[in-house]
């Protein structure tokens, strides 16, 4: 089996997760969509590259058509598309016939149905796009983007919602199409050891909070959440990770809270860095109103950490009965609640098995196993 595997900068959100995911099952091709090349020009192609150290990587630049003009963006897609369909011809030259695409939305929606016609390669969708979600901070898409959706979706070989909730949203919306779950994948490759944590009534609580600090991302609920629970717990301690333009009105947001030092805003960090943080906290909190997935969350409790968050995305599926508290999305009050009762229960909680069926479960073998039904069935060899 092989599989082409696009992404680029709008998805998906983790692109090594996917791909080792897919790799225990496919040989999988790769191809990514820049702004720019920073591998080597294949011959005769100027807008596409190889990886010398990884030849069955590719990058493509993307032909930009505008994306706020609906008639140029579809024209920019076309010539990327065909862009991508001659490095599939570069590679089923040298290597052999690709039997499924594999791109993710809302990144690769666009290049799909043009690619798979003229290469006559089936594909499949991973569906990320929270907006199918439906919230007042991110409306759902108008007619026209259904449109656009329900004939993506009708001739693909098989739509892949990330959560449950898209999965039972796509339904109610009526979109055609074969709907399978496919949970966001986790690099365990990439993941820090569960650490040793022998804790006392008195130790600080540490909570770290991760993501682009923007308006409409519920930072102001986390900020008036904490102070309420500060109020109950002094031994709180509030990490937030991020930057963006939000950043001055989160900060002056925690002030006005009253929250004091127990709340430090560090900037963005890296992925390694991140994951250290994530390790050696003691909860989790995930504000957002509205999510598609909740991949910062995943990362969490693989490291054995509970997850404080709004019932959203994949949180349900992700903490289960175990791995933290839900509440409501946008109601500072539950949050604030639930942070002093995640905090009085640490005492009991098994980071190491939290983190182990965590793993197992969104492992690159375990979705692996999924993406395998699908392509088989999706190449017609099953």
């Amino acid at each position: 089996m092989r599989v082409a595997m696009l992404s680029g900068p709008d998805g998906p959100r983790r692109p090594d997760a996917w791909h080792r995911a897919a790799a225990t099952v496919a040989d999988v091709v790769e191809l990514v969509t820049v702004g720019s090349l920073s591998t080597p020009p294949l011959p005769g192609l100027p807008f596409a590259g190889r990886d010398e150290r990884s030849p069955h990587r590719y990058e493509i630049e993307a032909a930009h058509g505008g994306r706020n003009r609906p008639a140029t963006a579809a024209v920019g897609q076309r010539v990327t598309a065909g862009r991508m369909e001659a490095v599939l011809r570069v590679e089923t030259s040298e290597c052999g016939a690709i039997d499924v695409l594999h791109g993710h939305a809302p990144g690769a929606a666009g290049q799909l149905p043009w690619l798979s016609k003229v290469t006559g390669i089936p594909y499949v969708l991973s569906e990320h796009d929270r907006r199918w979600l439906g919230h007042p901070t991110r409306p759902l898409p108008g007619l026209l983007d259904r449109r656009r959706a329900a004939r993506l979706y009708r001739e693909a070989a098989a739509i892949l919602p990330v959560s449950d909730l898209l999965l039972a949203r796509l339904g109610e919306l009526g979109l055609p199409g074969r709907h399978l779950l496919v949970s966001h994948p986790v690099d365990t490759e990439a993941l820090p050891d569960v650490p040793a944590r022998a804790r006392i009534r008195q130790d600080p609580v540490r909570i770290v909070a991760a993501g682009p600090l923007v308006g409409n991302e519920g930072w102001d609920v986390l900020a008036d959440a904490f102070a309420e629970a500060l109020g109950k717990d002094a031994r709180l301690r509030l990490r937030i990770i991020g930057d963006g333009p939000g950043l001055g009105a989160v900060r002056e947001h925690l002030r006005r809270a009253g929250t004091g030092g127990a709340a430090v805003l560090t900037g963005d960090l890296g992925r390694k860095e991140t994951l250290h943080a994530l390790a050696h906290a003691d909860l989790f909190v995930d504000p957002r109103h509205v999510s598609g997935f909740g991949t910062t969350a995943l990362d969490a409790l693989c490291c054995g950490t509970p997850v404080v968050g709004s019932r959203t995305g994949a949180l349900p599926e992700l903490v289960g009965g175990d791995g933290g508290i839900l509440v409501p999305p946008a109601d500072p009050h539950a949050l604030a609640l639930a942070l002093v009762e995640a905090a009085a229960e640490l005492t009991r909680r098994q980071p190491a098995a939290l983190a182990d069926r965590t793993r197992r479960h969104f492992g690159p073998d375990a979705v692996g196993a999924r993406l395998a039904a699908v392509y088989t069935e999706a190449s017609g060899r099953a």
